[in-house]
């Protein structure tokens, strides 16, 4: 009897756990994307959710950062009324692991009051169609203090596909302030876990111009002298062997094993024939040496007053090194020349990409293989025209909306050119004193202009559809003061997009990206909403300068040629310069 009853329960238990295995495996037929909760197969594989790849950005060296706050280091990215959209990072579907489900997005936010704004994440396909928009509130309610934000995006296969391109920016939606720092994005998948550091800091790029020294180690011999950028520069001149240390430890600049060193420094001899070497070594806690490798300037055409840039990228024996080792970037000047040394940029594992232009870090370095540039095909350099001084304008104000003519109209012995100014039917002629950067009167004629405007002299236009557009203004002048003309061109159908131009008979080249610096604050003349450039040899005769009269417009319905009210914003104020390109 009881043999009998125990036969029953275990064929009742045998009908009941096939029963649920049938109900299952009916479900999951007709419910093919139903989620499994067992994932018994990727534990077995030791595998999990980790970060594939990471991206880095502190915007230290980004061109439209802004120094008024900053989570670390000195610079940061600041949204505004007059900011839209802030630094868009940009990446290659093919430059994103295999396998990538999902970016995870940190951040450090900063606010004067709760906000509005969203980090968004788009991808376009390869004739730049978007086929993936999403975006993630940045959820910002305390005021007056740096505050991490994690995004998460969804990545479906369909849209991993070669040829699109992904872009992650914030969107300044109801035009407020805020300020943004330290984005990290991780590229995440399922992989081996790795061991991680509670040490792990957000930078893997870093930037010393020298100007400050923190982060460095022995810099006695940094001091005021001659700069590739601002005034300090490290001098290596009689007999001294190094310069500045740059020592991190594994830990501090990757959470997974480091396999890649990439580094640049400019160098400017002042003997022929300079021997130093960029150096990359790693000790362990014993004070052994665990790996050296250097890029030295022997034998190679680095020339004598000259800033030359030495790039160097080092393959690590990730097997050999722990996270608690010692990374030691620094010029060792083997040869004992006299040399100085400034700006150097140290990018541990891959680069990341900046907005616009490519990394100071040549790629041609870093990969060890040869970039082979194409004509008036971007990464182009950048060349900025420097603020000189504020223009004080002699008993008138400029506005964009005033005509002008420029040229040589007074033959004196400075030989610069004089400004005519058209406003409200009345001619002014100026000129330009060096001594008090003032733009002074010089006749002033009360009668109608319209004579004077006929001789205006219409923009010229070119033919070649690969450099220029119909809606391009340009202008022609010596802008190197080299006794070459280049052509200034600028286009803002999309965005403030300023460009040099070599042009021959045959021939169009883009030399540069052309931008400005010097200003205070963030009045740089191209985030105004009118912005009028007039170049002239008004502040050396042997080189062009541009007068560049910046101001926004009150109007309704703006069309971005003419103002009828301007405003003059106390965040933006209306402004008049004088910008030159300074040569080194």
């Amino acid at each position: 009897m009881e043999e009998s009853n125990l036969l029953k329960r275990i064929l009742f238990l045998a009908i009941i756990s096939l029963s649920g295995f049938a109900a299952s495996y009916y479900f999951l037929k007709i419910n093919p994307d139903a989620p499994v909760a067992n994932k018994s197969d990727d534990a077995k594989n030791g595998l999990t959710v980790v970060p594939l790849l990471t991206d880095q950005f502190d915007f230290e060296n980004e061109a439209s950062a802004t120094s008024e706050k900053a989570a670390s280091g000195t610079k940061s990215i600041k949204l505004s009324p007059q900011t839209e959209y802030g630094c868009n990072i940009k990446k290659a579907i093919t430059d994103i692991p295999a396998g990538t489900t999902e970016i995870k997005v940190e951040l450090m936010c900063w606010s004067s009051k709760a906000i509005t704004g969203v980090y968004v994440l788009s991808i376009d396909d390869v004739e730049g169609k978007n086929v993936l928009w999403d975006s993630k509130p940045l959820a910002y309610s305390a005021t007056e203090a740096w505050t991490k934000q994690q995004l998460l995006f969804t990545l479906k296969p369909e849209f991993m596909k070669a040829g699109n391109t992904l872009k992650l920016y914030p969107w300044n939606r109801a035009k407020e302030e805020f300020y943004i720092d330290n984005v990290s994005v991780q590229y995440l998948g399922l992989g081996v876990a790795k061991p991680t550091s509670s040490n792990f800091q957000s930078s893997t790029n870093f930037f010393f111009d020298f100007e400050k020294t923190d982060g460095l180690t022995g810099t006695e011999s940094i001091k005021e002298t001659s700069a590739h950028s601002g005034k300090k520069a490290c001098d290596l001149t009689g007999g001294k062997e190094y310069g500045p240390l740059i020592i991190k430890t594994v830990s501090q600049v990757s959470s997974t094993p480091l396999t890649k060193i990439s580094a640049s420094v400019w160098i400017y001899p002042l003997t022929d024939k300079p021997n130093a070497v960029l150096t990359a070594s790693i000790t362990n806690a014993k004070g052994e040496n665990l790996f050296w490798d250097g890029k030295s300037t022997e034998n190679k055409p680095y020339k004598k007053n000259q800033w030359t840039k030495i790039n160097a990228g080092f393959n690590i024996p990730s097997g050999k090194v722990s996270f608690e080792d010692k990374i030691q970037i620094n010029v060792w000047n083997k040869g004992r020349t006299d040399i100085i040394i400034d700006d150097m940029e140290i990018v541990y594992g891959e680069s990341a990409s900046k907005r616009g232009e490519p990394s100071s870090v040549d790629f041609s370095s870093i990969y060890d293989k040869k970039f082979i540039a194409q004509k008036n095909k971007p990464p182009f350099k950048t060349v900025f025209f420097q603020k000189q001084e504020l223009i004080k304008v002699d008993n008138n104000v400029f506005t964009s909306n005033d005509q002008f003519i420029v040229g040589d109209f007074v033959k004196d012995k400075n030989n610069l050119d004089e400004l005519i100014c058209i406003k409200d039917g009345k001619a002014t002629m100026y000129y330009f004193t060096p001594e008090t950067h003032e733009l002074k009167v010089v006749l002033k004629q009360h009668l109608s202009a319209d004579s004077i405007l006929k001789s205006i002299k219409k923009p010229d236009t070119y033919n070649d559809n690969s450099v220029f557009k119909p809606s391009d203004i340009t202008f022609v002048g010596d802008y190197f003061g080299n006794g070459k003309t280049e052509i200034l061109k600028l286009n803002t159908d999309w965005r403030f997009d300023m460009k040099l131009i070599d042009k021959t008979k045959t021939e169009s080249s883009i030399i540069a990206n052309a931008d400005f610096k010097g200003y205070s604050n963030d009045y740089n003349p191209k985030y105004y909403e009118f912005t009028k450039i007039i170049s002239g040899r008004f502040f050396r005769s042997s080189q062009s300068s541009l007068l560049v009269i910046s101001c926004n417009c009150a109007d309704v319905k703006f069309d971005g040629i003419h103002c009828n009210e301007l405003e003059n914003l106390n965040t933006l104020p209306n402004s008049i310069g004088l910008y030159s390109i300074e040569n080194k």
